[in-house]
């Protein structure tokens, strides 16, 4: 393992966690997947990080069989070598289930019309990888509650797909916020999905309090796009909306600071 590039720090924490790997025989068993999951991605850095994202069992050398099919499926239809990777070393789990649920799963996403050539395509095999039919159903439910009609849903998912990972739970009480509270449409909504998997508390209420804020004294344009002030980093955001204007609004900070 520390050959391939495990740390010292990180090996006895992954050994640790999978207490398994000592009942695999390491020529029959451990070196076999290395080499399975070494032709699936590009380095031995993405080998171990598939390695650290998987959890392992007495069945995982079975299952990764499955990975060379699945994988094969992938690059059948165009998919580049970094959205392989990526699904591979992110989620291992979904790459390595059986080859049958694994094609159920691409159908759908080619149904909907995904672009095998973005990164997206994969993110939405992710998850219809993980989660069943009733899930699915269940989750555009919630979001059909607070007026979001099919083709808003699938707006969303296809510009973010990983928002649909989010728990109903998690989903119904950002909308109760962003619709109710900030007035915001779906279709506004849809347009910057990623504030769905946002931290409610630590991100959105204390962004849209200060351009709020902002607003209501002419400071920024009262049209600006949702995905300016969320789909930035907290410094970009400290530096365009708070740090900029303090001259003018010297208790910026600290309503930004007071609404986290």
């Amino acid at each position: 393992f520390l050959s391939i590039g495990f740390s010292t720090t990180d090996l006895p924490r992954f050994l640790i966690g999978n207490i398994t790997l000592f009942y695999f025989s390491l020529n029959k068993s451990i070196i076999p997947c290395y080499q399975i999951i070494k032709g699936l991605v590009c380095s031995d850095k993405e080998v171990v990080s598939t390695l650290k994202h998987y959890k392992w069992s007495c069945s995982s050398r079975r299952l990764i069989n499955h990975s060379v099919r699945n994988v094969g499926a992938l690059r059948q239809l165009g998919v580049p070598q970094r959205s392989v990777s990526l699904l591979v070393t992110n989620h291992p789990g979904a790459t390595f289930m059986k080859h049958s649920r694994f094609v159920e799963a691409l159908e759908k996403v080619k149904e909907m019309g995904f672009d095998p050539l973005k990164s997206n395509f994969v993110m939405a095999l992710k998850l219809f990888a993980t989660i069943n039919e009733a899930t699915w159903k269940s989750k555009l439910e919630v979001l059909g509650r607070w007026g979001f009609s099919r083709d808003i849903c699938l707006l969303a998912f296809k510009k973010q797909p990983q928002f649909m990972m989010s728990s109903e739970k998690k989903i119904m009480k950002m909308l109760n916020f962003l619709v109710k509270d900030m007035s915001l449409p779906p279709e506004d909504i849809a347009r910057c999905p990623e504030i769905l998997g946002c931290n409610l508390e630590k991100t959105v209420i204390p962004r849209f309090a200060v351009v709020k804020n902002l607003k209501s004294r002419g400071l920024i344009k009262s049209d600006l796009k949702t995905s300016s002030f969320i789909k930035i980093s907290e410094k970009m955001f400290l530096e365009r909306y708070v740090t900029r204007f303090q001259r003018n609004e010297p208790l910026l900070l600290d309503a930004y600071r007071g609404q986290k």
